[in-house]
């Protein structure tokens, strides 16, 4: 009984230590991880002396620290100076005791960040940059808008105003590659930074119009130009047939943001050309995926597994386009695993000029030989149909010594979804079939593949 007492008792205080500590909000003058070089030192520091941002019980800041919810809750209630302090909630995980009980209850009220709406607050759940945009828009007002976009923001996505404001305000801005960093979790120095420049304007930075990615051509007769990437948009003018335009950046849903000297905005994509007029691979952006991976492993025959073989024919594909002068792009490197979606955005952010699949096959036993696939319903769809027959041309002529299954259509995920270049899918061969597996188990018909592979990306560029 002693002992089930003594149990109960240290469970006890575990919990209240957990519930009644705050995490985060030790006063301090100074940090001893934050050196006045860090990037946000003076963001940091302005809050701190604001009494809106602490340390953590051993006096550090750890700005690489992701930002949770009930951390979110207490830092925006001290910055609005809500009423705060030690409440009842309406929370089943944020009892009374809780650090962050009071201000969580206020911004609950002020609709500024609730809960799930299930009873409960998820106290310790991460927040993504994106949902740090739309709390900071409910929390403060910010009214003007521009044409600033990012690579993994569409227009059709909930957050896209929210961040556009504060991107246009000067409070937020993305990474180098063009992208905001939507679903990444966001830092508590990223947090800080943004939160000091919704106090402070001196700290805003002035958003600056993206450089040109590339020059185009007008292909419609007349192209639309809109304020927003969306049919539905305002039309703001048109460009003529044969117009060249700058192209600042492609998003994921085919739309592009393009400009002249005198007409600016957003043009859907499937009516320009690339007007770089040199052939081969040379200075070509190349995205190579390697099909699967870590849980995933695909397709499984004789000892082998899909995500090993794509990894590896991949990683040669890749050694050869390079050798040919093309940029190339994996989405992976490593036995990791990208969802279909992250395949795709991986391929837009970095302004892909060509997208290959590899992949392996399996049916039956009997069923064997090598095919490619293209996608026949986006807006390159006769981009894509020559990509992958070019591809399966030289597979096929070549001492690989695989039977043709042909070119064929198909709306895999991965290629279905590529609208803004030409992208393929191909099954290099059976892993259930005997003949086929010995090939795909041998590292120099690998090495061979993916030398066909490269060649028939080279006669896309070549001849189109």
């Amino acid at each position: 009984m002693k002992g089930k007492n003594f149990v109960a008792i240290l469970m006890f205080l575990m919990m209240a230590a957990l519930c009644f500590s705050s995490p985060g909000y030790v006063s301090a003058a100074s940090f001893p991880d934050v050196s006045a070089g860090h990037r946000a030192y003076d963001e940091i520091m302005y809050l701190a002396n604001k009494k809106i941002v602490g340390g953590y019980s051993d006096g550090a800041f750890k700005p690489d620290n992701f930002v949770t919810r009930s951390e979110a809750a207490s830092m925006i209630g001290r910055a609005l100076q809500l009423k705060g302090g030690y409440r009842e909630t309406e929370y089943h995980d944020v009892p009374k005791g809780h650090f962050a009980s009071g201000y969580i209850q206020d911004m609950s009220n002020e609709r500024i960040l609730a809960g799930y709406g299930n009873g409960y607050y998820g106290v310790n759940d991460k927040l993504t940059r994106e949902q740090m945009a739309s709390i900071l828009t409910r929390a403060w007002t910010f009214t003007e808008t521009s044409n600033l976009t990012f690579t993994d923001v569409g227009s059709n996505s909930p957050t896209y105003v929210p961040i556009n404001k504060l991107a246009t305000a000067g409070v937020v801005g993305g990474y180098s590659n063009g992208a905001f960093g939507a679903k990444d979790y966001i830092k508590r120095a990223d947090f800080a930074l943004m939160l000091a420049r919704v106090l402070n304007p001196a700290f805003r930075s002035n958003p600056a119009e993206p450089k040109p990615i590339g020059i185009a051509q007008v292909t419609a007769d007349f192209l639309n130009v809109r304020t927003a990437p969306d049919a539905n948009a305002s039309r703001i003018g048109q460009y003529p047939n044969g117009t060249i335009v700058n192209v600042y950046t492609k998003l994921s849903n085919g739309w592009a943001y393009v400009s002249t000297n005198s007409l600016k905005g957003y043009v859907h994509g499937a009516y320009l050309k690339d007007t770089d007029q040199s052939t081969g691979l040379k200075g070509k952006i190349i995205v190579v995926d390697a099909g699967h991976g870590d849980h995933d492993p695909g397709a499984i025959g004789y000892g082998m597994n899909e995500k090993d073989l794509t990894l590896i024919t991949a990683k040669h594909l890749r050694d050869y386009l390079e050798a040919a002068g093309a940029k190339v792009v994996m989405t992976r490197e490593t036995d990791i695993f990208h969802s279909l979606e992250k395949r795709v955005s991986i391929a837009n952010l970095a302004g892909g000029q060509a997208f290959v699949s590899v992949h392996v096959n399996k049916f039956n036993g009997d069923a064997h030989g090598t095919e490619t696939y293209y996608n026949g319903d986006n807006s390159k769809s006769a981009e894509n149909k020559k990509l992958a027959t070019y591809i399966q041309k030289r597979m096929i002529n070549s001492d690989l010594n695989m039977r043709d299954r042909g070119v064929k259509e198909a709306n895999f995920y991965v290629i279905k979804n590529q609208y803004n270049m030409p992208s393929t899918l191909v099954e290099l061969g059976f892993i259930d079939h005997k003949e086929d597996a010995a090939k795909l188990a041998s590292d120099t018909w690998r090495k061979k593949a993916a030398y066909q592979i490269h060649l028939g990306i080279k006669d896309y560029f070549t001849n189109n």
